[in-house]
């Protein structure tokens, strides 16, 4: 098990730094309301009665317009205390963050560890998980409104999602709240997990992303073998600890020990996977839910890739009209072109880095993939592939650097998914779906049905995953049409696999919605304060 940490903004800089510029201040208007429409007096004649034999006509008593009908939301109330165990780190973090990256905005931090595990389901070993507290000013003398923030394992963690959150969130959200950015283990501030070889995470990056049999799959097959071997040997039984189920039973030790009955909790890809579990399990643990961008544990390898393709292309698109729209895109007037006109060079003459590595389309396609969920970073992820058609490939590393370095998120995000998925296909049928798949998209098919090979060598895990319906309040689910990382179609299912649960479609792009429009501010923020579902069905534009 790797050493525990008390590194407090470790992997928290560089995300944080080139996102928070970039989104786009929004105010939390009125939220849609479902159920509130006021219903009119009555229209009924007056009623008769017989007095003294004569018929008097007696006036319909008043009527009044009713009020809004009663939240199904349990209420927004502060922790009964400030929680306690958080050590002040705002010098740290501020020290190597621009003002900018905190929104001009007097961002205050508080770190801890927690330690989990160790049974009651927790995983078999103990750990610690990173717990960051962000407010906008000190935390309020009575205790703050505790809104908990979970992130993905192979991207932005927790940690680095609430301090984007506090620094863009209308005003009205932050009042009295503080936010709780929990990593999951092995990202972030949780233990980061560091158990393949540099180089084989360059050859599982660097694999052909078009190959179609099984002979050009050797390379990818073998460098997630030995992969699977490395994490075996150096995390040994804590090998099954990074997963869903696990990661949920640290989130309701996140609860306990920030002293509330009813936690809320803003959950983003792989957190919105947590948070679903959490709420099966933990009816009674439940606030206010947002699932943002979660994906269907039963979808098959080679369904999820024809998904995640989909919305690749679908951000693509959106990436293109950006770039095309800023006078000064590197990539001309039909930038989708340009991008699979470079990766066919690159293809044809792979690319040498300062330090010698050999860049190749596959290193080209998982940069443009990475970029895409991020629409903050379009504007660099354009240079660099610019940069990468005129011979020079240093921007291209220089994105997937944060991601590949020990530590980064590359082995939590591999081990996440193995362990969570008990589909294992065989070489020969990852050859087929990725012949299938590239002739239906000759840029992301044969790409993303190269997932199935990556697990390949990895143990079974014995328990399927959690589907059903929640017990507890119902949660908001937002999806996003051009994410690449979470396909809407899989939010759609699991909106309706929770049962209560009410979803709200982005026509945008990037892997996480909120908040990136008003719409979606307006959706989130009167669900979160106000405790008001949206109306079934809403739409917002990109």
């Amino acid at each position: 098990m790797p050493r525990p940490t008390t590194r407090a903004a470790v992997g928290l800089v560089p995300e944080v730094v080139s996102v928070v510029p970039k989104v786009v201040l929004v105010v939390l208007g009125a939220a849609l309301l479902l159920g509130a429409c006021a219903v009119g007096p009555s229209q009924r004649p007056p009623v008769a009665t017989r007095v003294d034999d004569t018929m008097t006509p007696v006036p319909a008593p008043e009527t009044s317009l009713p009020g809004p009908a009663p939240s199904l939301l349990p209420p927004l109330l502060p922790a009964p205390a400030a929680p306690a165990g958080f050590t002040d780190c705002t010098s740290e973090i501020r020290s190597s963050m621009g003002a900018a990256a905190l929104g001009g905005r007097d961002l205050r931090f508080g770190c801890q560890s927690v330690p989990v595990g160790g049974g009651r389901g927790g995983g078999s070993s103990r750990a610690e998980v990173g717990v960051l507290q962000v407010t906008v000013g000190p935390v309020p003398p009575g205790g703050p409104i505790p809104v908990a923030v979970v992130g993905d394992a192979g991207g932005p963690t927790g940690s680095e999602r609430a301090v984007r959150l506090a620094a863009t969130a209308p005003a009205p959200m932050l009042a009295g709240t503080a936010f709780y950015g929990m990593d999951l283990r092995g990202t972030g501030n949780s233990e980061p997990v560091d158990c393949i070889t540099p180089s084989t995470r360059e050859a599982l990056v660097d694999a052909d992303p078009l190959a179609a049999d099984p002979v050009s799959l050797a390379p990818l097959r073998q460098a997630a073998t030995t992969a699977a071997r490395t994490c075996t040997q150096v995390l040994e039984n804590a090998l099954t600890d990074y997963r869903t189920g696990v990661d949920a039973e640290d989130l309701e030790e996140v609860r306990i020990t920030l002293g509330v009955d009813r936690l809320h909790v803003v959950g983003v890809g792989d957190g919105a996977g947590v948070l679903a579990t959490w709420a099966r399990r933990y009816p009674a643990s439940v606030g206010r839910t947002v699932l943002d961008g979660v994906a269907d544990p039963t979808t098959t390898f080679s369904q999820r890739a024809r998904e995640r393709a989909a919305a690749a292309r679908e951000a693509l698109t959106a990436f293109a009209s950006d770039c095309s729209a800023r006078p000064d895109c590197p990539l001309g007037p039909d930038p989708a072109s340009v991008v699979t006109g470079i990766l066919t060079n690159v293809r044809a003459a792979p690319l040498t880095g300062a330090d010698g590595r050999r860049v190749t389309d596959g290193t080209v396609t998982r940069a443009l993939v990475t970029g895409l969920a991020e629409p903050a970073r379009w504007p660099g992820l354009a240079t660099a592939i610019a940069a990468a058609g005129q011979g020079d490939p240093a921007g291209i590393l220089g994105l997937l650097a944060p991601l590949e370095v020990d530590g980064g998120g590359f082995d939590a995000g591999v081990l996440l998914t193995c362990n969570d998925t008990v589909e294992r296909p065989t070489p020969d049928q990852v050859a087929g779906d990725a012949e299938r798949a590239r002739a239906a998209d000759p840029l992301f098919g044969a790409y993303f049905a190269h997932d199935a090979l990556l697990c390949g060598s990895w143990p079974v895990p014995t328990e399927a995953p959690e589907v059903g319906p929640a017990a507890g309040p119902p949660s908001l689910v937002v999806g996003t049409r051009g994410d690449p990382v979470t396909p809407l179609a899989g939010s759609e299912r699991v909106t309706t696999q929770l049962g209560s649960a009410t979803l709200v479609t982005w026509l945008g792009a990037g892997h996480g919605a909120y908040p990136a429009t008003p719409c979606i501010s307006d959706a989130v923020g009167g669900y979160l304060r106000d405790g008001v579902l949206p109306q079934a069905g809403t739409v917002c534009p990109p």
